[in-house]
């Protein structure tokens, strides 16, 4: 930047000036060498940021301040300012903004520069206390004060402004003014003040003023993002008459748009975003002839919009994005073909239902060469683009994501020639690639993903020219991308999604070169070749890599290197095998599951021992993996989701697994573990899922879970050796929706606390649905699953698992009284206790289970009448009670008869559709029975499950024997009636 503000010839600058400019540069630091020019005995006006009087050769502007922010911190002047300025009696201009002066406070010798008329502090990294003597510069006309970055600048009064009447423009953002109350009393003696930032500067309270001096001045106003207590704009506002720029954005105003707005009839700026305003917007809005920028961005408008919309033939800027209530009628009016200066238009979330061109031909009409932003998403638009859409020559950025677009692109897409951003995501768009888009040579950012277009797209074509691109998003369509070998992508590529794109058999090798590219998905692309070693030396370059669901085979090698930090590798679905790699603690995400890595865990966990971990989420389910699972847990303790199920893992949970204090989401299900629950598992509070079904587990469920563990919403112990009773304790788990101890030991009765399972019993429970999702960085998010037992078959549960309630006791020891507290649990859905000792009635008041979808209580000892209420059960789908000793008539109803007869067999005084027998009176009525008819029936159904087993046994044994080599997952037919028989003959009939 030399030579830039170099001054003018003429008398040249005095001695004292020159040498007070030189100690000043001496406590500056200038890595760039922007001062390099302020040397030796020559003329100080020739200077670079030097400017002298053309007459006198005295200094009188400085400017040593950048035009905007820089992020390149070896790029700006630091240090500290030496009181040598004081030299320079006649400087009126001193610009020092967006340098970093590391938090040092202003000097308060700047306050005897009573010369200057202008002074520029804009984040220029200054911190601490305001100093009250720049007060002193009562000829200041220009005063930005702007805080930057984590230097906190603040000021507990501002009484001294009041000197500084000749006061026209004045920045305060960022600046903490949470202290100074008098800061409007003020600023509103400053009868000159035209412009006024004083944005995110904590402010509390907006007090009231009699009166307004600054009412005729002030034609800029911006107090965006303050903490205001109001929710109402204050009334002095409105008194501002001159005003043309309004900044309320980002604050807490609400109720309808104030009215008296209509009165600042100067108005070409007002931002109203982000704040509570509801209502409607009002039709005297319409009537500011003047505006040219309006925002209305993220609140919560509602109604429709009128048509006088296209009055405000002045606007250049609208948004009325995230206004979920807001919409146009019949989708953009004919009045917007008034507003022929429009260039940006951003109506996210507003609900247009319109043909997308009919709209874009009324837009057409006067702003197709004025248009340069259009942001549609989310905006329920339909139909598909034609060929009109090639009008909008100036256009930068189209976004029309999250509509139901359909059809192909047209042909005339490559003819928005400006065209930079395009997102036309989650659409239905179909068809092939338009062979014109290699013409849009300013194309940076692509999103076509999530729309169903087919084809073959040729890069060399259809991506010819695109040398500018950086983004292309494109996962989720079923194209081909079939490359020439020698073929060279843009270089500039930095995000490349191209999951569901058939890119295989080969691994691509175009790949190798693209040194910016950060981010690949190249999941679901049919490749089953080896990665090759090249692609390994690039692997410290990616935050985000996904090869998942292909037939990638051989091995990772040894160590993986991320250069990032929160970044995410998953490499799950394939046919990688060998020993697991060592990887970068950095690495956010790893997801290997489902592939053939065998060998132990010890290399993997324990390398490093020394260094923490940043993994968040380790995925090594469905693997052959092998031995116990080490105790070195305590680097991985941002571990948020560990997923170790469907392997071969022996031996005990270890102790250590209490380190992981984040976790969230734990998964060891499938595997071969002994042992007790450790209990340090308590230490980890955050767990909101627990699945170690199918292993060897053993003793009691512990007590602890209940209190130690209270955010728990799954918990899944199901097919362990877990004896003796069901804690009274677990009552505690008010979060819980899914519990599943069945295929145990357990024995006694159930705790009548089951109603304080809340999530299970109240429909409101917002917490509970934080179970579910975590968010990782790049967009990627965990879904939790869980595979239930409902209905009578297993069912694997993701995206609807936070709506899904479900209690699971069968096949234990369980006895006595179902507790009546059960109809309180009114949101379950999946009820299963079968397999149990259970006696007495159902449970009366069963129709206040109204979502219950599944109930069984087959094979136990259940005696009196079906409670009619059954019969009210609208949703319940699946029925087994069956083998009990229920006795009476079937409740008479659609829902009931409905289920085939086997739900209720096994009940020897049962009778009515659909038993194929019919009550007599005697049946009807319970107790009522015939001795010698009951005796008979009795010996019937003996002889016939008798021979029923004689049979089932040979087949069973030789099941037994095929499967002995198999996971206890397997043996899932201990879920079938001939099992029942087999366990429990004797059992369903004890009278």
């Amino acid at each position: 930047m030399g030579g830039l503000w170099d001054g003018t010839l003429g008398a040249g600058c005095s001695t004292d000036e020159r040498e007070a400019l030189l100690k000043f540069k001496a406590d500056l630091e200038d890595p760039r060498n922007w001062l390099s020019s302020w040397v030796g005995q020559g003329d100080c006006c020739t200077w670079s940021r030097v400017v002298c009087d053309n007459h006198t050769g005295h200094v009188t502007q400085l400017h040593l301040g950048l035009p905007q922010p820089s992020y390149l911190t070896n790029s700006v002047l630091s240090g500290k300012l030496n009181p040598s300025l004081l030299e320079l009696k006649y400087l009126g201009y001193l610009d020092m903004s967006y340098n970093d002066f590391h938090g040092i406070p202003i000097p308060s010798f700047l306050g005897l520069m009573t010369s200057l008329n202008t002074l520029y502090l804009d984040g220029a990294g200054f911190g601490g206390l305001i100093p009250h003597q720049l007060g002193n510069l009562s000829n200041l006309q220009q005063l930005g004060l702007e805080a930057a970055g984590d230097y906190v600048l603040y000021a507990d009064s501002l009484w001294w402004l009041s000197n500084l009447s000749s006061l026209k423009f004045l920045d305060l953002s960022n600046v903490d003014l949470s202290k100074a109350f008098d800061w409007l009393h003020m600023i509103n003696t400053l009868p000159s003040l035209s412009k006024l930032y004083l944005s995110n500067c904590q402010i509390l309270h907006i007090p009231s003023l009699a009166n307004v001096n600054i009412s005729s001045s002030l034609s800029f106003l911006n107090l965006r993002h303050n903490q205001f207590s109001q929710t109402s704009v204050p009334s002095w506002v409105f008194q501002l008459k001159s005003l043309t720029y309004l900044n309320l954005a980002y604050n807490t105003f609400a109720g309808p748009i104030p009215a008296q707005l209509q009165n600042l009839t100067s108005l070409r700026t007002l931002t109203l975003a982000s704040n509570d305003f509801n209502h409607s917007l009002p039709n005297w809005l319409y009537c500011l002839h003047h505006l040219e920028y309006l925002d209305l961005y993220g609140n919560k408008l509602g109604g429709r919009v009128s048509t006088g919309i296209g009055n405000l033939s002045s606007l250049v800027h609208l948004d009325m994005s995230v206004n979920y209530g807001l919409e146009f009628e019949r989708g953009i009016p004919e009045s917007f073909k008034s507003l022929c200066r429009l260039r940006s238009l951003f109506l996210r979330h507003v609900k247009l239902n319109q043909n997308v061109s009919e709209l874009l031909e009324i837009l057409g009409v006067c702003a197709s060469d004025t248009l340069q932003d259009l942001t549609l998403g989310s905006c329920q638009l339909h139909g598909q683009l034609t060929d009109q859409i090639g009008l909008f020559k100036r256009l930068n950025h189209l976004i029309l994501h999250n509509n139901s677009i359909s059809g192909p692109l047209p042909v005339s897409f490559g003819e928005m020639t400006s065209l930079n951003h395009v997102d036309l995501s989650r659409n239905k768009i179909n068809g092939s690639f338009p062979t014109s888009f290699g013409s849009l040579t300013g194309l940076a950012y692509v999103d076509i993903s999530q729309n169903a277009m087919h084809g073959v797209v040729l890069p060399e074509i259809h991506l010819a020219n695109l040398t500018k691109l950086t983004f292309f998003l494109a996962s989720g369509n079923q194209m081909a991308f079939k490359a020439n070998p020698d073929w060279v992508p843009p270089r500039r590529i930095q995000r490349l999604m191209l999951e569901s794109w058939y890119v295989g058999p080969r691994f691509p090798h175009w790949l190798k070169g693209l040194q910016d590219l950060t981010s690949l998905d190249l999941s679901i692309s049919g490749i089953s070749e080896q990665i090759p070693d090249w692609f390994w030396s690039m692997s410290s370059q990616f935050h985000y890599l996904n090869f998942s669901h292909n037939q990638i085979p051989g091995r990772l090698p040894d160590a993986i290197f991320v250069g990032y930090n929160d970044s995410l590798f998953d490499f799950s679905s394939n046919c990688l095998e060998g020993p697991l790699p060592t990887v970068s603690s950095n690495l956010t995400l790893l997801d290997l599951s489902n592939n053939l890595f065998s060998g132990n865990l010890v290399k993997f966990l324990c390398f490093n021992p020394t260094e923490m971990r940043t993994t968040q989420y380790l995925n090594l389910r469905g693997n052959l993996l092998s031995g116990e699972i080490p105790g070195c847990w305590k680097n991985w303790r941002r571990l948020e989701v560990l997923r170790l199920g469907s392997n071969n893992f022996i031996g005990s949970i270890p102790n250590s697994i209490g380190t992981l204090t984040s976790l969230v989401s734990l998964h060891i299900q499938n595997n071969s573990l002994t042992g007790e629950i450790p209990l340090s598992l308590g230490n980890c509070s955050n767990l909101r899922t627990i699945d170690l079904g199918y292993n060897g587990l053993e003793g009691g469920i512990p007590r602890w879970m209940g209190k130690r563990l209270s955010r728990l919403s799954i918990l899944n112990l199901r097919a362990n050796n877990f004896h003796g009773s069901m804690p009274v304790e677990l009552c505690h788990l008010q979060l819980l929706q899914i519990l599943d101890l069945s295929h145990n030991s357990l024995s006694g009765s159930l705790p009548e606390c089951l109603a304080n399972f809340s999530a299970m019993a109240t429909s409101d429970d917002t917490d509970a649905a934080a179970v579910i999702y975590i968010f990782f960085g790049g967009g990627e998010v965990f879904r939790e699953n869980q595979n239930l037992l409902t209905k009578g078959s297993f069912v694997d549960y993701s995206t609807i698992l936070n709506y899904v309630r479900s209690v699971d006791l069968s096949c234990n020891n369980l006895s006595g009284v179902i507790p009546g507290e059960i109809r309180d649990l009114k949101e379950l859905h999946y009820l299963n206790l079968s397999h149990n000792f259970f006696s007495g009635k159902m449970p009366e008041g069963l129709q206040t289970m109204g979502s219950l979808e599944s109930m069984d209580l087959s094979v136990n000892q259940l005696s009196g009448v079906i409670p009619p209420g059954l019969a009210s059960l609208t949703f319940l789908s699946f029925l087994n009670l069956s083998y009990n000793n229920l006795r009476g008539k079937i409740p008479s109803s659609t829902q009931l008869q409905s289920f085939d007869s086997w739900s209720f067999i096994g009940n020897q005084e049962l009778c009515g559709p659909p038993l194929n027998k019919t009550c007599s009176v005697s049946r009807a009525v319970p107790g009522s029975g015939n001795g010698d008819e009951e005796d008979e029936f009795l010996w019937f159904s003996i002889s016939t499950s008798l021979g029923f087993v004689a049979g089932f046994a040979v087949a069973a044994w030789s099941f037994f024997f095929a499967l002995s080599t198999e996971k206890k997952r397997t043996l899932e037919f201990l879920n079938y009636p001939g099992y029942i028989i087999l366990q429990r003959y004797f059992v369903w009939r004890t009278s």
